[in-house]
């Protein structure tokens, strides 16, 4: 279990597909979206392997940054093992 998942207090459940994969071919994007409860933030737009091949999106706000922030520098820190 990583650390987001045991600090994690949200009610909301996924699909059944919990893990998901890319490889470097797949593209993503991102874009400044309207949630639904009008709070802007930026949406990651991911490929469409799930839900029909229509991909989805995840939408993050101001306070996830901090969870973004820890993300990128685990992935630099698995880049410089390399």
């Amino acid at each position: 279990m990583n650390k987001t998942t045991q600090i994690s207090e949200s009610n909301h459940k996924t699909w059944t597909d919990t893990h998901y994969a890319l490889t470097p071919d797949d593209w993503l994007f991102s874009a400044k979206t309207t949630c639904e409860d009008g709070e802007e933030g930026v949406a990651l737009n991911c490929p469409g392997y799930s839900r029909d091949g229509n991909g989805f999106v995840i939408n993050f706000k101001v306070e996830h940054l901090d969870v973004l922030q820890s993300l990128v520098a685990e992935l630099k820190a698995l880049k410089v093992q390399k």
